[in-house]
């Protein structure tokens, strides 16, 4: 099959063509006249991906080297390529925590084209938490907050894989909770869950993405290693007593899915670092397979679409000295879980231990009663 049947393949289900940018050197990396782009249907999509036994996502990132994009993702053309949507699609990203922060977090990674979140959490929603948490509905009540995420986002995006776990994250867990993933979310609810995470993402070579909210505020940064931070936010950690009167502090509705938004910009530096500069397993296979599709004899591998992202770039790290405030986290972790085995033959890490991008980003500081961010510099 040529690379002109694949596109004649989508000719039923085409729901909008763009004429490819005459001076975009991408459209056509100098072989032939530039191509336009095709936005096509869910139903063609999996009738592609049925035909040629894909899982609907892999079909997806495979298409995009054809300038053939997905009509739900037509709204992101411009603002990302098609190499960072395939990136994207093939992304691995940890959420742990499916609260406040965790359950916002989690949809804008599903709508957005993330491939696959593993979500753990220990908690069931109550009604205190219907003035915030995303999927918390009267409905949802007294379920377990993972599993209603699960079941919620597989409306939202049929093409991601889900792995709900019902557990409470800790140092014996965290390990196999890591494997696989390129990024881990810190939507916890608790100093010393954050503080594990964090050392388990560096000694996994995960970068760790903190997240936590309390009243109309909430903190943000991402820490690829190889030096912890948290302990520099709250040297005196978090005793019994201050952890209560956390609990019985006001949350509003703003503040996590603000925060929400920026933890999720902060992940997308990871996702969409070039595999020159990521430097993980999973980069090997970013721009593979075009030709693999279903033999395309004229498939040259070439990356097509929108405009580079400008977040598709990892940022340098950057110094300077850390506010001292302190911030109670997002979602609730719930009862002690013995320990967790992700499902099949999980790689080690698509960033192996060590090799992560080594980025740093400064603390970000959200205040919805403003509303102002601000930025705090390492030292």
């Amino acid at each position: 099959m040529t690379k002109s049947e694949v596109r004649a393949f989508f000719t039923p289900y085409l729901r909008a063509e763009y004429p490819a940018p005459s001076a975009s050197p991408t459209a056509s990396c100098g072989r032939g006249a530039p191509e336009s782009t095709l936005f096509v249907s869910l139903t063609g999509l999996r009738a592609w991906a049925k035909l040629h036994g894909l899982p609907e996502r892999e079909a997806m990132a495979r298409l995009l080297y054809f300038n053939i994009w997905p009509e739900r993702f037509r709204r992101n053309f411009g603002l990302f390529s098609a190499q960072d949507m395939a990136r994207l699609l093939r992304s691995r990203i940890l959420v742990l925590g499916c609260g406040g922060l965790g359950g916002h977090a989690a949809e804008l990674l599903a709508r957005m084209g993330a491939g696959f979140l593993r979500l753990a959490d220990n908690d069931v929603f109550d009604e205190s938490n219907l003035n915030r948490q995303r999927f918390c509905t009267e409905s949802a009540l007294g379920r377990p907050k993972a599993l209603v995420l699960r079941q919620a986002l597989a409306d939202v995006a049929s093409h991601l894989d889900v792995e709900a776990v019902q557990l409470e994250a800790d140092e014996h867990n965290l390990p196999d909770l890591l494997r696989g993933v390129d990024v881990a979310l810190d939507c916890l609810d608790t100093i010393a869950a954050k503080t594990a995470l964090e050392r388990a993402c560096l000694a996994a070579g995960v970068p760790f993405v903190h997240g936590s909210v309390l009243r109309d505020e909430g903190f943000a940064y991402v820490n690829g290693g190889p030096t912890p931070r948290l302990a520099e936010l709250y040297p005196q950690g978090q005793s019994g007593d201050e952890l209560a009167e956390a609990r019985r502090e006001g949350v509003g509705t703003l503040a996590p899915a603000a925060v929400a938004c920026l933890m999720v910009r902060l992940c997308l530096r990871i996702v969409l670092a070039p595999p020159s500069e990521s430097s993980g397993a999973g980069a090997e296979t970013d721009g593979a397979g075009a030709e693999e599709v279903a033999g395309v004899e004229e498939a040259d591998g070439t990356e097509a679409g929108g405009a580079p992202c400008p977040c598709a770039r990892p940022q340098v790290q950057e110094s300077a000295s850390a506010s001292q405030e302190s911030a109670a986290g997002g979602a609730s972790a719930g009862n002690p879980a013995s320990g967790y085995q992700p499902a099949g033959n999980m790689p080690a890490g698509n960033l192996p231990a060590g090799h992560g991008p080594q980025v740093l980003s400064p603390l970000y500081h959200l205040d919805m009663s403003v509303p102002e961010l601000e930025r705090f510099f390492w030292e």
